[in-house]
C-alpha cells in the first residue's frame, strides 16, 4: 500500500507551512485500493484510514521536496510517474544485511505482536486488552474476529484517538535510537531526473 500511496490520499497536513501541526494527519486508502472481496471495493464504508504520526508527516514533507508531487509520494528510480517496484524495498535491505531476517510484509506481524504484548503487559487482565486487540486489527485492516462485516458497515466508530496513541507509540519505539531526519537528508542518495 506504501509504495502506491499518492499525495491527494494524505489529509490534514499544511505543505506549504513546515512548521504548522499535523494532529489530525491522516491517510485515506480508497477501498478499491484494499485487498479484499471485489465487491466490497466499491463501498466507500471500507475506505482505510491510517493516522499518521508526527514522524510519519515529517518524513511526508520531507519526501515532497524530491517528489513530482503528480505521482506516488515512493516514485521508482527511473520514472518519477511509476511507485518504486514491489521488491525495492526488499532489495534495500538485502543490502543492509537483513537479508533472511526481515521482509517488508514482515512489518504487520512485528506491529501486530509487538503492540498487543505491550498492551497487555502494561494492562494486563483489563477490559482495555480487548478493544485494543481489536483497535490494532483494525489498524492493520483486518476484520477483527468476532465482528462481522456487516457490523464493520454499521459500526462507523474508527476509534481514531486510540489508533493514533497506539501509532505514535509504535512510531516512538521503532525510531528510538534512529538517526535524525535531517543527518539522513544529508547523505548520499541519487535524484531521478523528469
Amino acid at each position: 500500500m506504501v509504495r502506491e500511496a499518492v499525495w491527494p490520499e494524505i489529509k490534514g497536513v499544511d505543505w506549504f507551512d513546515p512548521n504548522a501541526p499535523a494532529p489530525d494527519a491522516i491517510w485515506h486508502i480508497p477501498a478499491a485500493k484494499m485487498k479484499q472481496e471485489l465487491d466490497l471495493r466499491e463501498n466507500e464504508a471500507f475506505d482505510h484510514e491510517v493516522p499518521l504520526t508526527a514522524a510519519a508527516v515529517e518524513v511526508l514533507r520531507a519526501v515532497r521536496a524530491f517528489s513530482s508531487q503528480k505521482g506516488p509520494i515512493f516514485p521508482g528510480g527511473r520514472d518519477m510517474l511509476s511507485p518504486l517496484s514491489e521488491n525495492a524495498v526488499g532489495y534495500l535491505y538485502n543490502r543492509e544485511g537483513w537479508k533472511k531476517r526481515h521482509v517488508p510484509h514482515g512489518w504487520r506481524s512485528s506491529f501486530s505482536t509487538i503492540m498487543n504484548g505491550r498492551v497487555e503487559r502494561s494492562m494486563p487482565g483489563a477490559e482495555r486488552l480487548l478493544i485494543d486487540r481489536l483497535i490494532i486489527d483494525l489498524m492493520l485492516a483486518h476484520t477483527p474476529s468476532g465482528m462481522s462485516e456487516t457490523e464493520l458497515i454499521y459500526n462507523r466508530a474508527a476509534y481514531m484517538e486510540r489508533r493514533r496513541e497506539l501509532a505514535e507509540d509504535w512510531a516512538a519505539l521503532i525510531l528510538e535510537g534512529a538517526k535524525p531526519l535531517s543527518v539522513i537528508l544529508e547523505g548520499r542518495r541519487r535524484r531521478v531526473e523528469l
